[in-house]
């Protein structure tokens, strides 16, 4: 998988890389730096991304402040894109 090492992270991003993923039904659960998220919607994701949200994957996460939500809930995910330039959204708070 390619990776962004080459972009700058948004300021508001973290990096990150998925240490395991649990697959569900209709959504995904991932583990990440001790954290574990299960707001992955299937039906949500572009076509084809949801095969490339495994071990070792990088993402980037933006977590809400005490002005936008709740403080340090996950309000964005993304990964790079397998298909593209640039990334792909595999979760928005909205």
């Amino acid at each position: 998988m390619r990776t962004r090492e080459h972009e700058p992270t948004p300021e508001e991003y973290r990096r990150h890389v998925i240490s395991e993923v649990i697959l569900h039904d209709d959504a995904i659960t991932i583990k990440y730096n001790g954290r574990i998220f299960g707001g992955i919607i299937l039906a949500e994701l572009p076509k084809g991304i949801a095969d490339h949200i495994r071990p070792g994957t990088e993402i980037i996460v933006r977590t809400h402040t005490p002005e936008t939500g709740g403080e340090n809930q996950v309000a964005h995910m993304l990964i790079v894109n397998p298909f593209d330039d640039g990334w792909a959204e595999i979760y928005e708070d909205f």
